[in-house]
């Protein structure tokens, strides 16, 4: 197949790369051109796209999509291009839907609540005075979530569970300020564990349903500023599960009508009982999806083009469960680019073992320039995230088994990563399992 992939800081460069591991052509557009050095040479290198959409000496305005077998974004937020783009390709992972759903942080609770998902009640403020004295007044704990501004990726580091309501007053207003002054809710703290539910949808079903949990916090304990995701366990589930038909299964309809095609994932805070939806998820996540790759095995492909075309995919996993750990040095977990964190050599990763770099999702990453070396990896120089091991395997003890494995054979100068991730998953999926959601 030819394959469009679409990127805005180089995130999806990894997908390039499995994609291209299975035979298939891949052209990379890529809109920043600072992070054109992302998984540089073991990519093709990007295309600049011009974000004005006027060609430049370098760039590139929209391409014609026509020629495409499948068109890819890596992350919401250029709804105008990735509608072009569907209009003449099958296409996942962006668009005026998805960016509405993910982005408008009101918007994507309302649609839960047409779905009849539950939520945690929220409230929506366009600023913190405001919200203290609503606060003040209701004397309850609240998580701040801002909306995204722009084409901006939400910052999951200004979403900020508060201790109580004295310690959101104390801290919104530098909350407001970290968020761009974006409008934002206080959505009511409901205790409980945190599980994703996602699927593919090809228009008119779902497949291949995977759980997702994942450890946000930067430090062992759940200590630290929150990164998206520290390293995760991702496993496969049933249209039984009691966690899709209160959540995912009931979006059906609403996927339906809007003409949806790809993968989403639901969000959701877990009771003993019940489980209230929080956010959704309508493209590649980071490091979701990647697991989800290693575990579905050759073919990812096909089957993504399968969905966005409305057919059914071949529905397989090589193994049902999948495990990663996040590596990274400083300055991570602020991104922040300095020097010193440029081209730090990267062991225990072969560059020329493409099974191996299929088992390990890579962002700042690229391959040494030496001509007489014997080929190996360098950092990039893009913040010091350096990508993620993946273990998969017939049981969780298996899965973490392989990916802890590989962590041991990786050295990196002042590397970075959580060592307890398997027990505060496992913790969690017990919990799960014993109150019958799974």
């Amino acid at each position: 197949m030819k394959i469009a992939m679409s990127s805005y800081t180089g995130m999806g460069a990894w997908f390039v790369l499995r994609l291209l591991a299975e035979g298939h052509q891949v052209d990379y557009y890529l809109s920043e051109q600072k992070y054109e050095d992302v998984l540089s040479g073991l990519v093709p290198p990007p295309k600049i796209l011009s974000l004005d959409h006027r060609r430049t000496q370098r760039g590139y305005g929209y391409p014609s999509y026509k020629e495409y077998d499948l068109s890819l974004f890596d992350l919401t937020g250029r709804a105008k291009q990735a509608d072009a783009s569907r209009l003449e390709a099958p296409t996942i992972g962006d668009g005026s839907f998805e960016h509405w759903l993910e982005d408008d942080r009101e918007a994507g609770i309302q649609a839960m609540e047409r779905c009849k998902i539950n939520v945690p009640p929220y409230q929506k403020f366009n600023n913190p005075a405001e919200a203290k004295a609503f606060v003040q007044k209701n004397d309850k704990r609240y998580v701040y979530k801002p909306f995204t501004i722009g084409s901006d990726m939400q910052d999951v580091a200004t979403t900020y569970v508060a201790k109580d309501a004295k310690d959101l007053t104390r801290v919104i207003d530098q909350l407001f300020v970290i968020s761009k002054s974006a409008p934002f809710i206080l959505q009511e703290f409901i205790e409980g564990t945190e599980a994703s539910v996602a699927g593919f949808f090809n228009g008119k079903e779902f497949y291949m349903l995977t759980c997702t949990l994942e450890e946000k916090k930067f430090m062992n304990d759940n200590k630290g500023p929150n990164t998206g995701c520290s390293g995760n366990l991702v496993f496969a589930i049933s249209e039984e599960s009691k966690l899709y038909r209160d959540g995912l299964k009931r979006a059906i309809p609403l996927l339906q009508e809007a003409g949806f095609t790809g993968m989403i994932d639901l969000n959701t805070i877990v009771t003993e009982g019940t489980a209230y939806g929080l956010e959704w998820t309508p493209r590649f996540g980071y490091l979701a999806d990647s697991t989800i790759a290693a575990m579905y095995g050759t073919g990812y492909g096909a089957m993504l083009a399968a969905v966005a075309s409305g057919k059914v995919p071949e529905i397989k996993w090589t193994a049902p469960y999948g495990y990663s750990v996040q590596l990274s040095i400083p300055p991570y977990p602020t991104e922040i680019r300095l020097p010193k964190a440029k081209d730090v050599p990267i062991e225990g990763i072969d560059p020329r073992d493409i099974e191996q770099l299929q088992r390990c999702y890579l962002y700042d990453a690229k391959l040494a320039p030496e001509k007489n070396a014997e080929p190996h990896l360098i950092t990039s120089g893009n913040y010091g995230y350096i990508g993620a091991p993946i273990g998969i395997g017939d049981s969780i003890q298996e899965a973490a088994s392989r990916c802890e494995g590989m962590v041991k054979n990786i050295q990196i100068p002042n590397m970075q990563y959580r060592t307890d991730i398997q027990k505060s998953t496992y913790k969690r999926y017990n919990f799960l399992e014993e109150n019958g959601w799974l």
